[in-house]
């Protein structure tokens, strides 16, 4: 929600430590310190545009503050290993021999003896870990008030957690009420805060089909604060966990009540992110109004700002991660008043858009249409309607924008609309400021309430790739035009895929990937018998079966490239001949005057016809080509073998020898 600053908070220090003392120090000791924190990334919104989000590691149940670059684009809940700066203080009392002593808000005071061996051991190539004495002084320093928090030196990893899909579940409140430091405490019963609950719980049960719920608080702890609102909001929060013993588990929330002058200051509502609707996360409120809690409840559960998209003579525009949207445009915080995770007001909780319904699967799938390229008309059902389709997803491969198109009616959640923002077609991105983004086709350099499409009007990307076009709009729905005309390059094939090897029952085939232009990142290969796929046969080599005997087998080579469109192509066919699976034998006397026969064995597939050549020292005998063969004063002492081709119509013709058998001299 929109915030300054916010409270500084769990950690009370007093770090005794004279300038003197301080003099003493061994210059050899000053080069910088490292302590190694590894834990789980805890991160806020952006509440305003430039506005410093805060960050902090959560080491066990405690948030460790950290700041510095190299984290703003690490998703929530990622496993960090980071290397921060030991606090000055930490080093100077390391380099004395002195024991720092940091008192706490919430917990008993703890005491770090120092030295200079310490302070050596984390100023080489290897940190101290966050259970050494200096990192735990480190750590503990970072968590106190009038401190700032620990400079990031280097992200050292940095694993993003495995996306899953949200288990209906139950959300636990913790409610807390707290007056800061300074403050007139302003007393909360639980009947209100209930009532706030209750109000939050029926707004996401509409949007989740009744899969989320927010639990009722059965108490209230309150308590006035150690610290005023002028720090780091993760301190805030580290008393408050440190004093209600709050945990960090899946579907539980933290929930700190302050009074409503805090709002200027702590801000009128701030809220952990979360990665997805099962997280836990903590946030502070300074309102009873649903609104705010139903907010900052969305931020927890994994969803960021509702924002829009300013520009002077464009609907859309590029954006750049480094130098931000381009041209003429800006994104303006909590820009889409018909958005929960827009701006709050007392009593209006409207819908939330579809980018991050549809993304953390609180809106079914099958309520959204994906429009790939051509042109695609649309019936969209109003949105607060809970029924039908409701959204339309455009990608566009060109730019690698999505683009979602959804319907607003002054309907269901949607009837009040307090800063009175057109209703009707909507089109919405994404930008790595926030959840969603909502662009105005009739652009005027300043935030105004005209950003639905009208009748008869065109949104165009900013690539003109992608149009969406309001064709009708009542009461029941909206027809939308959209035309996709947005392709990936292609590859061009130079030579195509072609099999190497023996073509033969049991004999290793090999398939070339043929050349591409420009150069496949990744290639797959799909083996085929008589033009049908193999089962499994999906590696680069094959060895044919008898499956494959008397058939012909090919492969299909496709190749994928980032940014490309897929392509792939076909080798020419093999023929895998007929397979003898028991080998023709000759049977007989062999010597001359006896007549020997041959056998063809048995073969698959079984052929209709045979024929035979009886061969006499691998030389063909003139005009021996029956089953029968009379042996001769020629044949004494020689080796006599037949060769035996077998047929059937349609298959590949097969062929098989006997064995030689030499004749008695």
């Amino acid at each position: 929600m929109r915030s300054r600053r916010l409270v500084p908070a769990v950690l009370t220090a007093a770090l005794a430590l004279t300038t003197a003392a301080a003099a003493q120090a061994d210059d050899a000791t000053t080069t910088e310190a490292r302590v190694r924190l590894t834990g789980e990334l805890i991160k806020t919104s952006v509440e305003h545009r430039g506005d410093k989000q805060w960050l902090a590691v959560r080491v066990g149940d405690e948030l460790v503050p950290v700041s510095g670059d190299g984290l703003e684009h690490t998703p929530p809940h990622a496993q960090v290993t980071l290397d921060v700066r030991a606090p000055q203080s930490v080093v100077t009392a390391a380099q004395t021999g002195r024991t720092l002593t940091v008192r706490s808000a919430g917990k008993s005071p703890t005491s770090h003896r120092l030295d200079q061996a310490a302070l050596r051991a984390a100023s080489d190539s290897t940190p101290a870990t966050s259970s050494s004495t200096l990192g735990a002084a480190s750590t503990d320093v970072a968590m106190s008030p009038d401190s700032a928090p620990l400079e990031v030196a280097q992200v050292v990893a940095a694993q993003e957690a495995s996306s899953a899909d949200y288990v209906p579940a139950t959300r636990r409140i913790t409610y807390v009420e707290v007056t800061p430091r300074g403050m007139t405490r302003e007393p909360i019963t639980l009947t209100p805060a209930t009532q706030q609950v209750a109000a939050s719980n029926a707004y996401w049960r509409d949007q989740s089909r009744s899969e989320l719920r927010i639990g009722a608080p059965t108490t209230i702890t309150r308590y006035t604060s150690a610290f005023a609102c002028d720090s780091d909001p993760m301190k805030l929060w580290n008393e408050a966990i440190s004093r209600t013993g709050w945990a960090w588990t899946d579907n539980s929330s933290l929930v700190l009540k302050l009074p409503f002058a805090a709002g200027p200051s702590c801000g009128y509502g701030l809220g952990s992110l979360g990665d997805t609707p099962n997280s836990p996360g903590v946030l502070h409120v300074s309102d009873i109004a649903a609104p705010v809690l139903a907010h900052e409840l969305g931020h927890n559960m994994g969803m960021d700002h509702a924002n829009s998209l300013v520009c002077t003579d464009r609907d859309d525009s590029r954006y750049d991660s480094v130098n931000d949207w381009w041209t003429t445009c800006d994104e303006a915080q909590y820009g889409d008043a018909l958005d929960i995770m827009g701006p709050s007001f007392p009593v209006d909780m409207p819908m939330l858009s579809t980018p991050q319904a549809l993304r953390l699967g609180l809106l079914p799938s099958a309520a959204a249409v994906p429009v790939g390229y051509g042109t695609t008309r649309v019936t969209l059902k109003p949105l607060s309607g809970l029924e039908g389709t409701r959204a339309a997803v455009i990608s566009n491969v060109s730019t690698g924008v999505q683009y979602w198109v959804e319907y607003r009616t002054r309907t269901g959640r949607d009837t009040t609309d307090p800063r009175v923002q057109d209703t009707g077609v909507r089109v919405l991105r994404t930008s790595p400021l926030s959840g969603s983004v909502l662009l105005d086709p009739t652009p005027t350099g300043t935030l105004d309430n005209q950003s639905a499409l009208t009748t008869g009007h065109t949104f165009s990307s900013y690539d003109g790739k992608v149009r969406v076009t309001t064709e009708s709009a009542g009461a029941g729905g909206a027809v939308v035009r959209i035309d996709n005309t947005s392709r990936l390059p292609g590859f061009t094939r130079t030579t195509s895929p072609r099999i190497a090897g023996t073509p033969r029952v049991g004999q290793l085939l090999t398939a070339s990937t043929g050349s591409w232009s420009p150069t496949p990142s990744r290639y797959t290969y799909r083996w085929k018998r008589n033009g049908a796929n193999i089962s499994g046969a999906t590696q680069r080599t094959y060895t044919p079966t008898t499956a494959d005997a008397g058939r012909k087998l090919s492969v299909r080579v496709e190749v994928t490239r980032s940014g490309y469109r897929t392509a792939s192509a076909t080798s020419a066919s093999v023929g895998i001949p007929i397979h003898a699976t028991t080998r023709p034998y000759l049977n007989g006397t062999f010597r001359a005057g006896q007549t020997i026969t041959v056998r063809a064995g048995t073969w698959t597939p079984r052929p209709t016809s045979y024929s035979y050549q009886w061969y006499r020292n691998n030389v063909a005998i003139a005009g021996r080509t029956g089953t029968t063969y009379t042996l001769t004063s020629k044949d004494k002492g020689t080796r006599i073998h037949v060769h035996v081709t077998a047929r059937r119509t349609g298959y590949v013709t097969g062929a098989a020898i006997t064995l030689r058998s030499t004749v008695a001299s």
